[in-house]
């Protein structure tokens, strides 16, 4: 068992990861703040900070999945991006640490700390500047825009049934199961494929898709999100819910899991 997990051995793991890697993710989450500071300043100047989709709850969430999802995607592939180097490939697979220790690192890196860390600077970038927007559309003579919700959005902790927004628990639940696919899809991809990992999982990641359509299958069946062929009224079976957690709990798990053996393989050959 100490082969396959020793706690110590995992700290010094993290720390020589953390050692080689916080200059890089000092520069990429600098980035990312600033290109979404960039944008916030467009959108101000295109409509002089008033009541506009973007900074109502609506819009609000959509940048904040957008951003998360766009960025996440990219920090998944960059975790493995040394395995394309030769020679930072073999030093990062000699260093001490058995095959879960490195894969329990990336999930913990790719799959919490990242969405974590992105939602923090997320609220203190742009919570101020929410509130400001807020105030400003209150102090406007034309009431046209009093009716725009400007509640702070925050994933779990608000929801909004208001019209052209169907946020729930479950809704936001689904987004993030989601993500964990994507993100494990692309960091098994960066490990498996030796050449154009990139372009190798986008292309795989599109006939999946194309398969999937020609099959008919309805993947947004289930208790995240309806079915179109159903009514509202439509009541689902135990069966149907089992199938639907199953499904969306099921898949990242075994992605996740499949990403343990890359890094096996890889490090056998």
């Amino acid at each position: 068992m100490t082969d396959f997990f020793d706690i110590q051995r995992f700290g010094r793991l993290l720390r020589a990861h953390w050692a080689e890697s916080w200059r890089e993710y000092a520069w990429f989450f600098g980035a990312l703040v600033g290109l979404d500071l960039v944008v916030m300043v467009l959108t101000v100047s295109l409509d002089g900070l008033r009541s506009n989709y973007q900074f109502t709850y609506g819009g609000q969430a959509f940048w904040y999945m957008t951003g998360l999802w766009g960025s996440a995607l990219i920090f998944a592939w960059r975790h493995f991006k040394y395995l394309q180097n030769p020679g930072a490939c073999l030093i990062a697979l000699m260093r001490p640490g058995s095959v879960f220790e490195k894969w329990l690192m990336a999930f913990l890196v790719i799959g919490i700390l990242y969405p974590l860390t992105y939602s923090l600077l997320y609220v203190a970038i742009h919570y101020p500047v929410i509130q400001l927007a807020k105030a400003v559309t209150e102090n406007l003579t034309v009431c046209e825009h009093c009716s725009k919700d400007f509640r702070f959005f925050f994933p779990f902790v608000t929801t909004s049934n208001a019209t052209g927004v169907e946020e729930t628990h479950l809704t936001q639940a689904f987004s993030f199961l989601l993500l964990s696919f994507a993100q494990a899809l692309v960091a098994g991809g960066a490990v498996y494929f030796r050449r154009s990992p990139v372009l190798r999982t986008v292309l795989a990641t599109f006939f999946l898709g194309i398969l999937t359509l020609l099959m008919g299958i309805a993947p947004q069946t289930g208790i995240f999100m309806r079915d179109y062929r159903y009514t509202e009224d439509y009541i689902y079976t135990p069966m149907e819910y089992a199938l639907s957690i199953g499904l969306w709990v099921g898949v990242p798990v075994l992605l996740w899991i499949a990403l343990y053996f890359h890094i096996r393989e890889r490090e056998v050959a």
